[in-house]
């Protein structure tokens, strides 16, 4: 019996139209021992593991390529069904054979790269990606299961760039354009990158987001903050997921906040508390237990919707950092300013304004992503965020008053799986004793 049996062609033809039953039953009429029943009882197989009757479909495809083994569809259905029996070894073993007979099969190696990986095979594992990214560098697939393996083996730059090459290989509608560009650059591929944002870019060359990209991806001059329209529109649109997000990416800061709190020994509700940059309102339900008054300022109506449901705060301000420093009178035992920094480039300004609103014995804790190397005072990453240098910090801190009491190297969160790294601060008024 071979391919070319008409019942087998009706049979398949039954199967390709969705009437599994009647395809079934032709596939079983055909059954016989030996090679001559080999491709009816392959094609049963691969129903019954799409049906999910994965016990039977694995006994047939097996009696399959025993009755006959040269093709690689066969072992590589074999494989599938072993793979959700957890029969780890013995899909590893289906999809090797696989591979052998049909080199050229991309799918074959991506799932064996998937296997090998869960069975802890590093190597074997990462050689299964290459060897599918050079069939087909046009798929996702072998681009994100590599970017997974380097990320377990902390090998982050590498894996930035593999996951960079996974994004530009995504039909073009999965990604915005900017993900695109951020790829792109990533890649060190700027004139795409560029030609890429210019044309997104078309037609509204005011709008606050085209202003901030390009700055980020160098292609005008740096701000020294994020402008108010951007970071408003921005956060307003992703306020309802944002703590899903957060949650994604591993955000640590109120972990952060929570722990030296704890390690502070402060009493309960003893604390007028100030939370700038509040967002949704993470960091203020640590700060809650030791706050007489916590007050939340941030510039997005949005997030504050957010902050507002927590009922944590006991005042939410809607405002620009600087603006409400400027207005406010009172002094605060403790200011968090988390993971807020990151939108503003120099730190000189917000600090003179914020030294006076710090009580004498009173603690700030900010937050801010590391500029590699130190060397300078700030950058606008091509992530949009800025990043700060260490001795800059410490130097702005040190003209409005302040000195560092407590400095943490920190990971803040993970992008694309790698650390972003960072400080956490806590500064003081200077001692005058």
């Amino acid at each position: 019996m071979n391919g070319d049996d008409p019942r087998l062609s009706k049979a398949q033809r039954l199967h390709l139209a969705g009437e599994l039953e009647a395809a079934e039953s032709g596939y079983r009429a055909m059954l016989v021992d030996g090679p001559a029943g080999a491709a009816p009882r392959h094609w049963l197989g691969f129903l019954l593991l799409q049906q999910g009757r994965l016990a039977e479909a694995r006994q047939q495809l097996a009696q399959a390529v025993a009755d006959d083994d040269g093709h690689a569809e066969w072992h590589f259905n074999l494989g599938m069904a072993c793979a959700r029996l957890g029969q780890r070894d013995e899909a590893i073993a289906a999809l090797e054979r696989a591979t052998a007979r049909d080199p050229a099969g991309y799918f074959y190696w991506t799932n064996l790269a998937a296997l090998l990986d869960e069975d802890g095979q590093r190597e074997p594992a990462e050689d299964a990606c290459r060897r599918a990214i050079a069939l087909d560098a046009g798929r996702p697939d072998a681009f994100h299961l590599l970017t997974g393996l380097l990320l377990r083996q902390g090998r982050y730059d590498e894996a930035r760039r593999s996951n960079a090459e996974g994004v530009l290989a995504e039909p073009p509608q999965r990604a915005a354009p900017i993900a695109r560009a951020q790829a792109l650059v990533e890649l060190g591929r700027r004139a795409e990158a560029r030609a890429l944002v210019e044309d997104w870019l078309n037609g509204r060359p005011d709008h606050p987001a085209a202003r901030h990209w390009l700055a980020a991806f160098g292609w005008s001059e740096t701000p020294s903050a994020c402008s108010a329209d951007y970071v408003g529109q921005t956060f307003d649109a992703a306020a309802a997921g944002f703590d899903a997000t957060l949650a994604v990416l591993h955000y640590r800061g109120p972990r952060l906040v929570a722990d030296w709190l704890a390690a502070a020994a402060i009493a309960p509700r003893s604390l007028r508390t100030l939370d700038l940059g509040c967002g949704t309102g993470l960091i203020g339900a640590e700060l809650r237990p030791f706050s007489n008054e916590l007050i939340g300022v941030d510039l997005s109506a949005g997030m504050l919707e957010q902050a507002r449901a927590k009922a944590v705060y006991d005042g939410i301000v809607q405002s620009e950092l600087h603006d409400f420093l400027a207005a406010d009178e009172r002094r605060y035992q403790l200011i968090a300013c988390v993971d807020t920094l990151i939108y503003l480039g120099s730190l000189d300004g917000l600090f003179a304004l914020l030294a006076p609103r710090l009580a004498p014995d009173g603690a700030l804790l900010l937050s801010v992503e590391r500029l590699a190397g130190d060397d300078g005072d700030y950058r606008l990453h091509h992530s949009g965020r800025y990043r700060h240098g260490r001795r800059y910090l410490a130097e702005a801190l040190g003209k409005a008053g302040l000195d560092v009491a407590e400095w943490r190297e920190i990971i803040l969160r993970e992008e694309g799986g790698c650390p972003v790294e960072g400080w956490f601060v806590c500064a003081r008024h200077h001692d005058e004793s």
